[in-house]
């Protein structure tokens, strides 16, 4: 989710694009991690999202890695699996226990639910840090 200072606009065929710090969150799959799925890390960077047909589409450099981003938290309304890019699970900033509770409550359907306002105030305060994160 951008979390302040959005720059955009319509290019000249029509398209939207958005550009600002983005909060990029993550958790492990539980899949391949049974009984961990329910922490949350994160980092902000800033991105550009174009219009690809009904979606907003971008990617934010991470390290070493390019992660492809769409939608509020990097998976549409759901967090980006860590899994793809090796050993950037261990550099992210974990998410403070009543902000992971929150998240998991749920309430959007791609998009940030109810906990959107708390996760964004919580990552203008932190962003400092969570610009560190993932390098």
């Amino acid at each position: 989710m951008f979390i302040r200072d959005v720059k955009g606009g319509y290019r000249k065929d029509g398209d939207q694009w958005a550009k600002g710090p983005f909060l990029l969150v993550f958790s492990l799959s539980h899949i391949t991690h049974p009984g961990q799925q329910r922490e949350i890390r994160a980092c902000v960077r800033t991105v550009n999202l174009h219009q690809m047909g009904h979606w907003m589409m971008g990617r934010a450099a991470v390290g070493p890695h390019k992660v492809p981003l769409s939608g509020s938290y990097g998976a549409d309304g759901l967090p980006r699996d860590p899994d793809p890019f090796p050993g950037l699970w261990d550099k992210l900033v974990p998410l403070p226990e009543a902000l992971v509770d929150e998240f998991w409550k749920g309430g959007g359907h791609n998009t940030s639910g109810p906990e959107g306002p708390v996760l964004q105030k919580w990552a203008v305060e932190n962003e400092k840090l969570l610009r560190k994160a993932g390098v």
